[in-house]
């Protein structure tokens, strides 16, 4: 992540007007390569109603979207001192399983290509802020090979001289049924409807298996009890 700078800058964008019933949408570059970082800029000041920030930011600045191109460090993380973290847009080569992967290592909720176009853009970001579900975990899952890919992934030993001990599962059925949900990247209402219960009350639920599972986000709650094997499989259902 790019985060060389100590004070937040904000980016004034266009000169157009923005109804005062569409909020303004902030978000962060975090973004490594310089040229990518220019490119996102140029797209997002075509379009008033983002707000762009560059640097380290924390509480005087929160962001709804961060735009990163690789996996972000956690001392990084640390240091931005967000009450709420941004959800993560990943910012890849290509849409490949490879591609898709990497992006869901690094806990992003959607994937776009370097080479989208400010429509593409646009819609991916206002997408994360409006919804509650994670775009990129529903596209791996609709891929056959890219859902088997990524439980692979997770779920391959990366040192063999370093004992692998079994997680115990802390989570309750009901919790790993929503949790299943979430992985198939299905939001709070629809998740709701499936399993009988009011919108509020599974955000709750969620907000339970953040603290049980020590994460900060679905899709990486989603990829952790993937790889230690306490979901069935993305194809199954």
């Amino acid at each position: 992540m790019k985060l060389d700078n100590t004070q937040p800058l904000l980016i004034p964008l266009t000169q157009d007007t923005v109804s005062q019933e569409v909020p303004r949408i902030t978000v962060h570059l975090a973004i490594s390569d310089n040229d990518l970082e220019y490119a996102m800029l140029s797209l997002l000041g075509k379009n008033a109603r983002f707000s762009v920030v560059k640097g380290s930011i924390g509480y005087a600045a929160e962001s709804d979207v961060r735009l990163i191109d690789e996996r972000p460090h956690v001392d990084q993380l640390q240091n931005l001192d967000e009450q709420m973290p941004p959800k993560l847009l990943y910012i890849g080569l290509d849409d490949s399983d490879e591609s898709l992967i990497e992006a869901a290592r690094a806990g992003a909720w959607a994937f776009v290509r370097e080479g989208a176009d400010s429509s593409e853009l646009e819609d991916t970001i206002c997408s994360l802020v409006e919804t509650d579900g994670s775009p990129l975990l529903k596209r791996i899952a609709a891929r056959g090979s890219g859902s088997a890919a990524l439980l692979s992934d997770l779920s391959a030993v990366r040192d063999d001289s370093i004992k692998v001990h079994a997680e115990q599962n802390p989570l309750s059925p009901d919790e790993i049924r929503i949790l299943e949900l979430i992985a198939r990247g299905e939001p709070s209402k629809n998740i709701g409807n499936i399993v009988g219960l009011a919108e509020q009350t599974v955000k709750n639920y969620v907000v339970k298996i953040f603290i049980k599972t020590q994460t900060h986000n679905r899709a990486h709650a989603a990829a952790l009890a993937a790889q230690r094997g306490w979901l069935s499989s993305l194809d199954s259902e």
